[in-house]
């Protein structure tokens, strides 16, 4: 691949006889075509792929909160890919084919802000309510950082999240979930993000709860 820059046909984009010319982040650039291959796929690129489809599919639906958990890492590629390489190397698990995400292992977010002390996570009422405690004074904390959370439902493979619930202060934040919730086994995350935007905290995964 080599990059390129604007000659007198001007930029161009898609494929142009045997080479594809695109751009990211302001930068031009050209490849040759892949030739096509009559070789079948190896066990270890099988295994990839799975995981690569495991990982997208579960975070593609989450991507506005994934862009803002991970946009501080986001340095020559984008939040969304920094989250899919975490989760790739630390979340999941099993032999190919049987591979399953490891939950408490999946990040959110990543980032310097001081992050949520002792969440807890219960339900009532369609509701997922969660608690911490009071560290607004700790590390990069303030109390006007705002909370985090998701939740995520494999049954039915539905998400419920927000990126700016209540004050660190308030010590409490809760999520309506659909109805048809009720009696399944969620698992809740949570993180801070500064009132500017500007700050994450690495998130925490808080525990299952099975919707009341």
């Amino acid at each position: 691949m080599g990059t390129y820059k604007k000659g007198i046909l001007g930029s161009f984009s898609g494929k142009v006889g045997t080479v594809v010319g695109s751009s990211w982040n302001g930068i031009e650039y050209m490849r040759s075509l892949p030739k096509p291959s009559s070789k079948a796929p190896t066990d270890l690129q099988m295994l990839q792929r799975a995981k690569l489809g495991m990982a997208t599919g579960f975070l593609q639906p989450i991507s506005a909160l994934i862009n803002i958990g991970y946009k501080g890492l986001a340095v020559r590629q984008t939040a969304f890919n920094v989250a899919t390489s975490q989760l790739l190397a630390e979340a999941i698990t099993g032999v190919y084919p049987d591979l399953t995400i490891d939950y408490p292992k999946v990040l959110i977010s990543k980032g310097n802000l001081t992050g949520p002390w002792g969440p807890a996570a219960t339900s009532a009422s369609s509701k997922v309510n969660v608690t911490w405690q009071d560290n607004s004074v700790s590390g990069t904390a303030k109390a006007t950082d705002k909370a985090m959370l998701l939740v995520y439902n494999p049954d039915k493979s539905q998400y419920v999240f927000t990126t700016g619930g209540d004050d660190r202060s308030s010590l409490a934040d809760s999520l309506d979930v659909p109805a048809d919730f009720v009696g399944d086994t969620v698992h809740v995350w949570m993180a801070f993000i500064s009132a500017d935007k500007k700050a994450v905290s690495t998130s925490l995964y808080i525990s299952e709860v099975v919707i009341a």
